[in-house]
This record gives structure tokens, sequence and C-alpha cells, in this order.
């Protein structure tokens, strides 16, 4: 089968990445259309081919494009005689554009809603997201003959725009056990060449998190944890791991709170990183289904995440984490305090969310249910 993939990200997105990879294993054609290919050394990568569209503009605040490439979209669904377009990522001018020259040429069109839209913390972008899902976003819906939500809860939001529900398929993110498997050797030598470089002794306590420094991740409500677990385990670490425009007024609030943080930068070899961490904690005030979740069960890590979006699909509370409430750092604290007392338990929650993700998200069951809508729209 033909399949155009239309993103914003391409190597950022490492569930588009595994998608198109994994399609090109079981022999389709794969093209992928993306403002960002942050690639170097050709238009193709492990058999998929790659069209990088020049966006016009780029805020990279939120971070989005916007790009309007219809002569390009059209151009590679007529000469890569595609058979279906599949978009992955709703909240994108890329996708609307995707949508509409999709009708025009009667292609089947799929789109994956990979959370509950842009949310920010910021009342001005907010609000013009909340107008995007009533106009462009609610057409595009509509006008897609399949939709993708990664959890459960999220058919709400697609019931909120006026979708119905035969239109929805529910296909989580998945996650590849091998790359994160706490057990390989690569992975074990530069976890202990971290630990050194880092200065983390045997006994402290590490917590981590991987991700964008965003409000919306709600890393300040991490900090004031943190510094409440500082008083009873004086020897906590933070280890983040990622980039974003609230980097500085995080290094001001460690400063502040004494705590010691060791910021990381982006890292594209996560897996030593997880290594590291006693425990992962994601203080989401908004999410899809999240990945590094995923990620941090494979490594064999507990997990501390607010219940929102699809993170229930995967965090059974007291099991192989612990579910909190948004904006609350005192139940973060009472979690992490919880592991830090008790190692064994730590280590047992650990090995249970390895066997929920081996259980439920290998990509090679995912990518069964993705061809299974590609069949159902042809």
């Amino acid at each position: 089968m033909n399949i155009l993939l239309v993103a914003e990200y391409y190597f950022a997105n490492l569930d588009l990445v595994q998608l198109s990879t994994e399609l090109v294993k079981r022999k389709h054609s794969v093209s992928v259309a993306t403002s960002f290919r942050e690639f170097e050394g050709g238009e193709c990568h492990k058999g998929v081919d790659i069209f990088e569209i020049t966006p016009f503009v780029t805020i990279y605040s939120i971070p989005h494009s916007l790009s309007f490439p219809l002569l390009r979209i059209q151009n590679l669904i007529r000469e890569r005689d595609v058979e279906v377009t599949h978009a992955l990522m709703d909240y994108s001018t890329n996708t609307a554009v995707a949508s509409l020259v999709s009708k025009a040429m009667h292609t089947p069109f799929v789109c994956n809603i990979q959370g509950v839209g842009t949310r920010t913390g910021r009342f001005v972008v907010d609000a013009l997201a909340e107008c995007y899902d009533w106009t462009i976003e609610r057409r595009i819906l509509q006008s897609a003959k399949k939709l993708i939500v990664l959890s459960k809860n999220l058919i709400s939001r697609t019931r909120k725009l006026g979708i119905e529900d035969y239109k929805v398929a529910v296909i989580p993110s998945g996650v590849d056990c091998t790359r994160f498997d706490p057990r390989r050797p690569e992975v074990r030598r530069k976890a202990i060449m971290l630990r050194d470089n880092f200065d983390i002794g045997q006994d402290d306590f590490v917590v981590g998190f991987v991700g964008r420094f965003v409000p919306a991740k709600g890393l300040s409500y991490l900090f004031d944890a943190i510094s409440k677990v500082k008083r009873e385990f004086p020897d906590v670490v933070l280890l983040l791991v990622g980039e974003g425009s609230q980097k500085g007024e995080l290094q001001k609030k460690s400063r502040a709170l004494k705590i010691r943080t060791i910021f990381a930068g982006y890292q594209s070899d996560t897996p030593p990183y997880y290594a590291l961490m006693d425990a992962f904690v994601l203080p989401s005030l908004f999410e899809g289904l999240p990945g590094v979740v995923l990620e941090a069960m494979a490594m064999e890590k507990t997990v501390i995440a607010t219940n929102v979006g699809g993170t229930s699909d995967i965090v059974i509370h007291g099991k192989n984490g612990f579910l909190v409430p948004t904006k609350d750092s005192d139940e973060v604290t009472k979690a992490l305090i919880i592991l830090a007392k008790d190692r064994d338990l730590k280590d047992k929650m650990g090995s249970a969310g390895r066997e929920t993700v081996r259980k439920s998200f290998l990509w090679n069951d995912i990518v069964d249910k993705v061809e299974k809508v590609y069949e159902e729209v042809t």
C-alpha cells in the first residue's frame, strides 16, 4: 500500500519514526511530509522517503509552525500514487492542508488525535486553541474517514466536537522494549559513566523527568514536591532531560529551593538516563498518551504521573506506579517518600511496569491495528 504520513516533526516525533519504519518493514511504500525533518544525510531514512515542507512562520514558544503546502501534498499524492493519507498531528496547518487536498483528490484521509489539544497555561494561546477546535479542527475531523485516538479517555474530545464513535479507533502509542531495556550492556555502561560524570552517589535517590520544559508539563509542582522530600531525604537528586522555554525559570527555582538539579539537556539516547532514575515523575496538566511514561516503564522505573488524558490506561495506581491529581505537589511528595523508604516496593513496581508495556504496548501489535484502519478506509 502507498501511504503518505503528514506531520510537523519527523525525528522529534518518535511515534512517527517508529510507525513509518515498521510499515516499511511490512512492504508498504511510505512517504512523510514534514516541516522539520531535522536529518542530515539525505531524504530517505530506513526506506522512508522524507519530504521537507518549509514553514512560513515558526512559533517556538508553543511550539508550532504555519505552512500551507497545497501543491506539495497534491503532487505527492499524485506522483506517489498515494492510497491513504494519514496525518499524525491534529493541531497543525500541515494536517489541515492534507485533509483539504485529500478530500479534493478523493484519497482516504486518516487523522491521529494525540492529545487534548495545545494547552500552554497562557490564556490568549489557549483561547485561540479553543477557537481552532470549533472551526478548523472540527472540519478536519469531519473530513476524515477514520480517527485514531491514543486512549479511551480521549474519545470525549471527538464527542465534544460532534464526531460519532463509529469513526473512532483507539490505538495507543507503542514502545520498543528492545531499545528500552535496562539489561542492555551498552545502556548499563553509559549509565555508569553518567553516574560518575554527574557525581551521583549510590545512596542518592534520583527523581527523573524527560520532556519539554513548558508550563503544561507542571514542572513547578515537581520542584515543590522535591523541596518537601528533601527535608526527609537530603540525598534526593532531580534529573531533568530535555529543553524548553521554561528552563531559565526552573533553574532559578532550583537555586531558590536549594535542590540539587541536573539539567541534562536534550538527549537522543535516553535509556541510560532512565537507568539512573529511582522514580520517574510526569506532573503534566494535560496529556494524550505520554510516550515517556511507556519508556520509563519499559526501563523498569516506577512512574508517578498526574491522572490526565490516557495516563490511567498505562499506570495502575499502587501496582506499577502512582496516579496523582494535577497541581498537587503534596501527593507527589507522598508517593516519592513511599518509594524512597521502600526500595523493594520501588523495584517490584518497576518490574510490573515493564510487564504492562510488554503485554499491551509493543509496536508490532500497534502497527497491526493501524494496518486494519488503512484496510477499512480503502
